[in-house]
C-alpha cells in the first residue's frame, strides 16, 4: 500500500502543535509574569508555521489581559498584537529561560481607568513623571508672580496624597497642603498627542486654593510637550471622566 504523502505533514503538524501547546505557552506565561507585578485573565495566541516557531521565529502573537500591573502602574485592559518576534526557543526547549533576541513592534489598545491612575500614584515611574511635569510647568510661572509654587514639590518629592481627576480631554492633579491649615494646589491641563511621540500638555492652569476661604488664585501656564521617544507611536489618545484610552505602537527593545 502506497503511503499517503500527506501523512508526514500531518504527523509533523501534530508534533509541532503538541510542542507549542505544552512548552511555548508556559514559557511565554513565565516570561510575562517575570516582567509584570500582577496580571489577570491572560490570553494569547501564536500564529506561524511549526518550523518557524521551533526555530524561534514568531510571525504573529496576540495578547489580551486585564488588571495588569507593571512597576506599580495599573492598567485595566490590554489587547495587543506583536509581529516578527525572535526568541531563543531552541534553548527554551532545553530548559533555558525565554529571551527576546531582537526589537519588535507591539500594536494595540490600552485602557487605564481613573481608579488605575490613583492606584498608580505611589509608583516610582508615575511619581517621577509627576515631579517632572510639576517642575517644568511651575518653574517658569514662579518667576512671574509671588506664589511659591515649588512648596508643593516637597523637596523634590511629590506628596503621596496627590489625587487625579479626569474630564473630557482634560486631567486635573491636586496637591494637598504642605502644612496643616495651608493652601492646596490644583493643576488642570488638556492632553493631546502630536506626531505619535509627543505628549502635549495644553492650556495648563495652576490654581492655589487658600485654606482661609479667600478666593482661589489661578495662573495660566505655558504649554509643554514631552518627547516619549522614537520607539513610541500613539495614534489615538482619548481622555474621558472614566479613564484614558491609548491606541498605538511601541517598539520593544530586548534587555541586555
Amino acid at each position: 500500500m502506497t503511503p499517503d504523502p500527506a501523512a508526514p505533514r500531518n504527523s509533523d503538524a501534530a508534533k509541532g502543535s503538541r510542542i507549542i501547546s505544552r512548552l511555548l505557552p508556559p514559557a511565554i506565561r513565565l516570561w510575562l509574569h517575570t516582567q509584570l507585578d500582577h496580571i489577570e485573565g491572560l490570553e494569547f495566541a501564536v500564529d506561524g508555521k511549526d518550523r518557524q516557531i521551533l526555530a524561534g521565529y514568531l510571525p504573529q502573537v496576540t495578547v489580551a489581559a486585564h488588571q495588569a500591573v507593571y512597576q506599580g502602574l495599573h492598567v485595566s485592559q490590554v489587547a495587543v498584537s506583536a509581529a516578527d518576534i525572535r526568541v531563543n526557543l531552541p534553548q527554551v526547549l532545553r530548559g533555558k529561560a525565554l529571551r527576546l533576541l531582537q526589537p519588535f513592534p507591539v500594536n494595540g489598545q490600552v485602557t487605564v481607568l481613573a481608579d488605575d491612575l490613583r492606584a498608580s500614584l505611589g509608583s516610582p515611574l508615575l511619581g517621577q513623571g509627576l515631579r517632572d511635569v510639576l517642575k517644568q510647568l511651575l518653574t517658569g510661572a514662579a518667576t512671574n508672580q509671588q506664589v511659591p509654587f515649588d512648596r508643593w514639590l516637597d523637596g523634590g518629592e511629590t506628596s503621596p496624597k496627590i489625587d487625579i481627576a479626569l474630564a473630557s480631554d482634560r486631567l486635573t492633579l491636586r496637591w494637598p497642603s504642605d502644612s496643616p491649615g495651608g493652601d492646596s494646589l490644583e493643576l488642570t491641563m488638556g492632553l493631546a498627542m502630536r506626531e505619535g511621540r509627543w505628549l502635549c500638555l495644553r492650556q495648563p492652569v495652576a490654581t492655589v486654593l487658600p485654606a482661609s476661604g479667600n478666593p482661589p488664585s489661578s495662573t495660566v501656564l505655558d504649554d509643554i510637550d514631552f518627547d516619549l521617544g522614537p520607539e513610541v507611536d500613539i495614534r489615538q489618545l482619548a481622555v474621558t471622566p472614566e479613564g484614558i484610552e491609548l491606541v498605538g505602537m511601541v517598539r520593544v527593545i530586548p534587555a541586555d
